[in-house]
């Protein structure tokens, strides 16, 4: 137990966790993938795969089979909205973090704007 105070009649500190259980079945992530080079050409099969491969990567199988849906791509800047079941937003946020690179050329992707839709 942890104490606070000189240690001379103190009195114990305690700490709650609170959970807040988001009510919303899906979570909408707009990103944007950038390159640290410039002569990159993705096209949308390629985005969904340079995804799935990044979770495959962090998470394995498991992770290749989260259910994420490419709702709207844009290729010449490389963004894209993406919806993912919320139980699933911890594993494709982390994988799309540590994601390095693509094609052989140093890459990072940026969460723009993270968002819920109510049932």
């Amino acid at each position: 137990m942890i104490e606070s105070g000189d240690g001379k009649g103190s009195k114990p500190v305690s700490y709650e966790r609170i959970v807040f259980k988001n009510a919303s079945e899906y979570h909408y992530l707009k990103i944007q993938l950038e390159f640290q080079e410039a002569g990159t050409s993705l096209n949308a099969v390629e985005f969904k795969q340079l995804i799935i491969s990044a979770l495959k990567r962090l998470h394995g199988e498991v992770g290749a089979a989260l259910p994420v849906d490419v709702l709207t791509y844009e290729e010449k800047t490389w963004s894209a909205i993406l919806r993912v079941p919320s139980r699933g937003l911890v594993k494709l946020w982390s994988a799309l973090t540590l994601l390095g690179s693509c094609q052989n050329r140093k890459c990072a992707f940026r969460v723009i704007q993270l968002g819920t839709a109510e049932n």
